[in-house]
C-alpha cells in the first residue's frame, strides 16, 4: 500500500521537524517585521505655531545637512555682521493664495556666542536694486545685546557663477561660496542656512518683506533596500515549511519505491 503525504508526515520525526520548521519560520517573520518597520520612516515637519528648537540641538557642525532637518523651525542669539551681505535672485515667495512671486534675498553672516556662524536669509525683495540697497545698508539690529534669531532651517544650494563684478550678487545661496566671496577665515559654520520669520531690515525700509517658503508637512518615507531585506525574511520564512514539505515528500517517495 502506498503511504500518502500526511501518513508519512504524522510520524514522531517529521512532526517534531514540522515543529521546528514552524520556529524558524516564526523568527524568520519576526525578522521580516523588524525590517519593515525601518524601511518605513515619519518625518513630522515644524507646522506654524510650533515652539523652534535651539540650533545646535537640530544642526551639528561638521556633519552634512540631513534632509530630516529641512524646514526644522530653530532660534539661536546671534550677533549679525552688517559689514558683509550677498543678494540671490531667482527666490520665489509664497503668497496667501498659494501663489508667487519672483524677487531677492537679502543674506547676512551673524556669529552666536560660541563663535558659530550662522548665514541667515534675511528679508525679500521685489526689486534688485532695493535689494542692493539694503544689503549695503545693512539690519536694523543691536550689536551690542544681539538679537534673537528665529526661522526656518534650510540646506545650502549648489554653487553657480557670480552674476555681477560690481555687485554681490548670485543666483544660488551657497555657503561655501559666501565663505570664499566674503570672506571668513577659518570659520565654524553650520551647513545649513536659516531663513528668518522677521524681516531683518533698516527701519525706514518700507520694501522689505518676512520671507515666506513652502514648509513641509509631516510626510511618509519609504526605504526601498530595508524593504526588500523585509521581502527576503518573509520568503525565507515560506522556504523554511516548503523545505520540510519537500522532505516528507522525499521520505514517501523513497517508501513506496522500497515497497
Amino acid at each position: 500500500m502506498k503511504p500518502t503525504f500526511w501518513q508519512v508526515a504524522g510520524k514522531p520525526k517529521w512532526l517534531a521537524g514540522l515543529a521546528l520548521a514552524i520556529v524558524v519560520a516564526i523568527v524568520f517573520s519576526l525578522f521580516g517585521n523588524w525590517q519593515l518597520s525601518r524601511s518605513i520612516r515619519v518625518i513630522e515637519g515644524d507646522l506654524p505655531g510650533k515652539v523652534a528648537t535651539p540650533i545646535e540641538e537640530v544642526a551639528e557642525l561638521g556633519k552634512p545637512f540631513l534632509e530630516a532637518q529641512a524646514d526644522r523651525l530653530v532660534s539661536a542669539n546671534v550677533f549679525v555682521n552688517n559689514t558683509v551681505c550677498a543678494v540671490v535672485e531667482g527666490r520665489q515667495q509664497l503668497l496667501e493664495d498659494g501663489s508667487t512671486k519672483a524677487g531677492y534675498w537679502v543674506v547676512f553672516d551673524s556669529i552666536t556666542s560660541e563663535q558659530i556662524h550662522i548665514v541667515i536669509a534675511a528679508a525679500f525683495y521685489e526689486g534688485k536694486d532695493a535689494a542692493l540697497a539694503a544689503c549695503r545698508k545693512g539690519p536694523s539690529l543691536d550689536f551690542d545685546t544681539g538679537t534673537a534669531l528665529v526661522g526656518r532651517y534650510e540646506p545650502s544650494e549648489a554653487p553657480a557663477l557670480r552674476l555681477s563684478e560690481a555687485a554681490p550678487l548670485f543666483s544660488s545661496l551657497s555657503i561655501e561660496q559666501l565663505i570664499n566671496f566674503w570672506p571668513l577665515e577659518k570659520p565654524k559654520v553650520y551647513p545649513g542656512f536659516v531663513v528668518s520669520e522677521k524681516a531683518l531690515h533698516g527701519a525706514k525700509d518700507t520694501t522689505a518683506e518676512s520671507i515666506v517658503i513652502g514648509v513641509r508637512q509631516t510626510q511618509t518615507e519609504l526605504n526601498w533596500l530595508s524593504a526588500f531585506y523585509a521581502a527576503e525574511w518573509i520568503i525565507f520564512s515560506g522556504f523554511a515549511l516548503f523545505l520540510w514539505g519537500r522532505l516528507v515528500q522525499d521520505e514517501r517517495k523513497r517508501i513506496e519505491a522500497e515497497g
